[in-house]
């Protein structure tokens, strides 16, 4: 005989009701997991922020100071990456001709910007054109490495810049150069051009120099001053580094180089800026450019190749005294 179930039967309504109780309680578990999910799919991806919107200038550029700026502005957009220098690498006349085009644009030239330039730029864009240097590159004289001699003087050249002399052939890189107008109106002085020969680029530069035993060149000190630099050390090995002599203020003969220590101490005398020229500073990529061009890391960049910063980056020493009695 089977004990019987003491357990009391729920009536049915009890049974409803607890069923009722069960569903509500799985339903608001379904209802809480669905809210969690959906704050988790709302979550922003702070790992992974897009940069929507990227602020750029245009800056041209003499196309002598490429292998620095390259650098300069990789380092520059690598900190901020939502700026952008879109920078074209031109003749200095070419340069000087877009700006008085286009009058939202920078420049950086090899030299500072005449009266009648900085006349002309405001007069065209109704803006002040800023200058400011940061770095100090200079006029190379090369030649053949088989010419008779190693040092030219000052007086030497003056005269076959005026074409007073005749002794040597010139040969610059490109028409409408910096260099050309560096050596003509501000060394020179001189509205008269001698013949010379005007070379394409630096290559067909030195392919002259290596036929003409005679000849002597022009480049920016910047395509040789970067001893890491392989095409340098290739330049070097083609032709001669001449030296210039000069009297300096006491009459005595100073004889210099295109090096980094005779720019910096003032002794070469065809040293010449690196500018950075804009018509309105107000613009927050090109003042936060300009102030980068002259900051310490900068300033390890230009000494890096070979130039001479402005500003001299510090170097900062920590000396430790614990232990020193």
């Amino acid at each position: 005989m089977r004990d019987k179930d003491l357990t009391p039967t729920p009536s049915p309504k009890e049974r409803g009701g607890t069923a009722l109780k069960r569903f509500g309680f799985v339903l608001f578990l379904l209802m809480l997991l669905s809210s969690c999910a959906q704050r988790r799919e709302e979550k922003p991806d702070t790992s992974k922020v897009a940069i929507t919107h990227i602020d750029s200038i245009t800056v041209y550029c003499d196309e002598g100071f490429k292998y620095l700026m390259d650098q300069e502005i990789r380092i520059y957009e690598y900190e901020q990456p939502d700026q952008h220098i879109h920078i074209e690498y031109r003749s200095e006349n070419e340069v000087l001709k877009a700006m008085m085009t286009d009058t939202f644009s920078s420049a950086i030239l090899g030299r500072k910007l005449t009266e009648k330039e900085n006349n002309d730029l405001f007069h065209n864009s109704n803006l002040q054109v800023t200058e400011r240097g940061f770095a100090m590159d200079a006029v190379a004289i090369i030649a053949n490495r088989k010419l008779d001699k190693d040092t030219i003087s000052y007086a030497a050249l003056l005269s076959l810049l005026t074409n007073t002399s005749h002794e040597y052939d010139l040969v610059f890189e490109g028409n409408g150069s910096g260099v050309i107008n560096y050596m003509f109106a501000q060394i020179a002085h001189s509205a008269v051009h001698p013949s010379a020969f005007a070379a394409k680029n630096t290559d067909e530069l030195v392919e002259y120099l290596q036929k003409d035993t005679k000849a002597i060149g022009f480049i920016p000190f910047m395509r040789m001053s970067d001893e890491d630099d392989p095409a340098a050390r290739e330049l070097l090995k083609k032709v001669k580094l001449m030296r210039v002599s000069k009297p300096d203020s006491t009459g005595k003969l100073v004889v210099s180089t295109a090096s980094q220590s005779e720019i910096a101490d003032g002794s070469y005398p065809f040293d010449r800026p690196i500018n950075f020229i804009s018509h309105s500073m107000n613009d927050r990529v090109g003042t936060g450019f300009v102030n980068f061009l002259n900051r310490d890391q900068s300033g390890r960049i230009i000494l890096k190749s070979g130039l001479v910063p402005f500003i001299m980056p510090q170097r900062l020493i920590n000396v430790k005294t614990d232990g020193i009695k």
